[in-house]
C-alpha cells in the first residue's frame, strides 16, 4: 500500500498509469471513480479519477479533483486487501469498500509512511456504470493472489492478450479491458512527494455515497 506510487505515460494514449512492478500485468481501466480513505493517524485523502486492476494490485490514480496537489495516486496491493464489500445502495452509486495496510518490510518506504500505524479503510464509488465485468475478474484475482499462486489463469491470460476470451463483459459495465499490456513513454516517469503534515481542503458536496464522519486531509 502506497500513497503516490511512480506513474507513467502510456505510450499508446498519453495518459497516466502506474510504473507496472515485476511480473504485474494489468487487467482493467475504470474510469469516473470517487476514491476516499481514513488514514491510521486520522485524516482523510480524497480524489476523483481513474482505477487500474492489475495482477497485483489496485491503483487509483486522480484525474480533475483532488484533495491536495501532492495527492496524485494510491496503491492497495491484493495481497494486502481485507474485507472487501461491495455495495449497492438503493439511492446513490455502487461502491467498494475494504481495509488495507502496508506489506512487511515496507516501512522504511517514504510511499508507505502515511499509512503506518493500523488499517486504512477505503471507499471505491462507481459514479457511473455497472460493476459485473470488474467483479467478475477481481474476486477471482484476489483468491489467486492471497493463495500465493505464482500466475493464475487471469493473470496469464492478461499477460498474454487472452483477456476476452476469460472475462464476462457486462455491456453495462464501462470497464476497459487490457488486451494488450501498456509500455511507458521514455522519460515520462513521474513521482510526487506527499508531505505529511500538510492539510487541505475537505471533499467537496456529494463526494462518496455514504456518511462519513467531517474532516479533511490533514495527517497529524
Amino acid at each position: 500500500m502506497a500513497v503516490n506510487p511512480l506513474l507513467a505515460q502510456d505510450g499508446a494514449t498519453q495518459s497516466l498509469f502506474p510504473m507496472p512492478e515485476a511480473g504485474e500485468a494489468f487487467v482493467l481501466k475504470r474510469d469516473n471513480i470517487d476514491f476516499e480513505c481514513a488514514l491510521p493517524r486520522g485524516g482523510k485523502l480524497w480524489g476523483r479519477g481513474c482505477f487500474f486492476l492489475s495482477s497485483k494490485r489496485i491503483v487509483f490514480v486522480a484525474g480533475d479533483k483532488s484533495c491536495r496537489q501532492d495527492f496524485r495516486s494510491f496503491a492497495i496491493p491484493l495481497q494486502m486487501l481485507r474485507k472487501p464489500k461491495f455495495e449497492q445502495p438503493i439511492f446513490g452509486p455502487n461502491y467498494l469498500a475494504g481495509s488495507t495496510k502496508p506489506a512487511p518490510g515496507s516501512e522504511n518506504d517514504p510511499a508507505a509512511a502515511p499509512l503506518l500505524g493500523g488499517d486504512t479503510v477505503f471507499y471505491l464509488t462507481f459514479r457511473s456504470g455497472g460493476c459485473n465485468t470488474f467483479l467478475q475478474l477481481l474476486y477471482p484475482l484476489l483468491s489467486e493472489v492471497q493463495a500465493q499462486r505464482e500466475q493464475g489463469p487471469i493473470a496469464q491470460a492478461a499477460q498474454e492478450g487472452r483477456l476476452n476470451q476469460v472475462a464476462y463483459v457486462d455491456p453495462s459495465d464501462p470497464s476497459v479491458l487490457y488486451l494488450s499490456q501498456p509500455t511507458a513513454l521514455p522519460g515520462s516517469e513521474e513521482r510526487t512527494n506527499f508531505e505529511i503534515d500538510t492539510p487541505s481542503a475537505p471533499p467537496p458536496e456529494g463526494a462518496g455515497q455514504q456518511p462519513r464522519p467531517n474532516g479533511n486531509c490533514l495527517i497529524s
